[in-house]
């Protein structure tokens, strides 16, 4: 078997566990912190350099976000691992937060890079 045919097998393997068990909406609700959290990351990465302008700080659910996705060391752990790790308030209202703070890039002024 091909890694690739192994990992997809391991990937089913735990999605019919989870489906079996009743936890795929906690999964979902972890994957979805991830993405956020990776998301958060990419948007200062892109306003850093320039490409992006971020929405205003003042904002509540800017700063959830900004705060939670801050402290993901990527370089030890994964999204997903780091979502885990939350605290079930944390999941809460970085999940909660997420729509609003991602709405408000549209009323961030645009700016590209040269």
């Amino acid at each position: 078997m091909t890694i690739f045919a192994c990992t997809q097998t391991a990937a089913l393997a735990r999605t019919l566990a989870d489906l079996a068990d009743g936890g795929l909406s906690d999964r979902i609700r972890l994957e979805q912190a991830a993405r956020v959290v990776v998301t958060a990351r990419r948007a200062a990465r892109l306003a850093e350099g320039g490409a992006l302008a971020l929405p205003s700080a003042a904002d509540p659910a800017v700063q959830a976000v900004t705060e939670i996705a801050r402290h993901w060391d990527d370089t030890t752990v994964t999204a997903f691992e780091y979502a885990e790790a939350l605290p079930e308030a944390a999941l809460d209202r970085l999940l909660r937060a997420a729509p609003t703070w991602a709405a408000a890039f549209a009323a961030a002024p645009a700016r590209l890079a040269a």
